[in-house]
């Protein structure tokens, strides 16, 4: 029954991947055991700089608006500054970082990992927004959901 549902729907090419990978699964499985192993790596690499970017903003947001208690957002936005290699120098483990969904993975660089994190001029907005930090113009009327975000963007490219 198996059988002629496989050759059903998959075809005869279908069915000799099926009986390709049943036949060699044990060399096979461990590559993709050990690439799995390595993107989740890679993966919670880019996380853990990813949280200290968010703190990093927030700890400087803080600091400025009450330096300064009547500041616009761009303002604020243009007195941020994110030391890209201090953060990957105490943050990062492992020499590569993968996107949450990424099946790829890129080198530790400066530029790699701030494109990543930094993908969106909204970013700092969601973050600061996230953890209570609202400006002058008070709290926006539809509030955005990071993960809403992060499915967009996922979906985007």
């Amino acid at each position: 029954m198996f059988k002629t549902w496989v050759e059903i729907f998959l075809g005869i090419i279908g069915k000799y991947i099926i009986d390709f990978i049943t036949s060699y699964y044990y060399f096979i499985l461990p590559p993709i055991m050990a690439y799995g192993i390595f993107l989740t790596l890679a993966s919670y690499n880019l996380k853990r700089m990813e949280k200290a970017v968010s703190r990093l903003i927030i700890e400087q947001a803080r600091d400025i608006i009450d330096k300064g208690k009547r500041i616009s957002y761009v303002e604020l936005v243009d007195h941020i500054e994110i030391d890209w290699d201090l953060v990957i120098k105490r943050r990062s483990f492992f020499p590569y970082i993968s996107q949450e969904s990424g099946l790829w993975v890129s080198r530790t660089s400066r530029q790699n990992v701030r494109d990543a994190i930094m993908y969106d001029d909204s970013k700092i907005r969601l973050v600061l927004e996230r953890n209570g930090i609202f400006l002058l113009s008070g709290r926006p009327d539809v509030r955005k959901n990071l993960y809403t975000e992060y499915i967009h963007r996922i979906t985007r490219t």
